[in-house]
């Protein structure tokens, strides 16, 4: 799934000096656990949140980057407690709720985390409102929501046609439909904006021949055996070639 971990700053409003030296600060402090974090030190990010926590206490943007540390170190209760006590400083950041329901996921929560998502996505004014429909489209999947999910995925693709989980997604489902020719239309979509994995390249074998495009087939046979030379289907699909092709 696609958890987002980029963290929104939006440093409060105020005429006063000390107030605005004390955000810049936060801000600084927040910049740079959110560096440690990208560089894979999570322990390092503690401390300068300590600092920012100390200036204000009551920054539900602190708490929101404690809960992701937290979370990235498997420190689960305590990234529930951060993410419940940045919410309740701002529970309408919606920034927050889909970060929850990210953490949520990891946990197989899924009606709390489609919950979280609902609750972002409705703020038409956030800017990744794209990436909670996305993530909206992989709880309903795993809930075996399947109407559910493509309409979310579609939503998403409204909101930003670049968005590779969600074309390989709508492919998938519009396979399992036998819907081929749109699914073939989102696969190839996929196919232009992001590399191969292993599961699809199967996808892309079966869209292929159900599209009547044995070279295409071929070719991701051929890929699959090549990068994923353990994959029962790559084996499957080399042993059709030499009648199929």
């Amino acid at each position: 799934m696609c958890a987002m971990l980029a963290v929104v700053l939006t440093g409060c409003v105020s005429t006063g000096g000390r107030q605005t030296d004390e955000n810049q600060a936060v801000r600084s402090y927040i910049d740079l656990a959110r560096g440690y974090v990208q560089e894979g030190y999570t322990e390092n990010a503690i401390k300068p949140l300590n600092r920012a926590l100390e200036i204000q206490p009551g920054s539900s943007d602190v708490h929101a980057m404690f809960a992701l540390v937290y979370q990235l170190q498997g420190e689960n209760r305590l990234a529930e407690q951060s993410f419940r006590k940045a919410l309740s400083l701002s529970s309408g950041s919606s920034e927050i709720h889909n970060n929850y329901g990210a953490f949520l996921f990891s946990q197989n929560r899924l009606s709390e985390a489609y919950r979280q998502f609902t609750l972002a996505g409705d703020d038409v004014r956030y800017p990744q409102r794209s990436r909670v429909f996305e993530n909206m489209g992989l709880v309903a999947l795993q809930q075996g929501q399947r109407d559910r999910a493509r309409q979310n995925f579609e939503k998403s693709l409204k909101l930003n046609a670049n968005l590779p989980r969600a074309r390989l997604e709508l492919a998938s489902l519009f396979y399992e439909q036998g819907q081929y020719p749109l699914a073939w239309e989102h696969y190839q979509t996929f196919v232009t904006m992001s590399s191969q994995n292993e599961r699809s390249l199967q996808l892309g074998i079966r869209l292929a021949r159900a599209n009547g495009d044995n070279s295409a087939a071929a070719r991701y046979a051929d890929e699959l055996q090549r990068y994923y030379p353990n994959s029962k289907a790559g084996w499957d699909s080399r042993s059709r070639s030499s009648y199929d092709y």
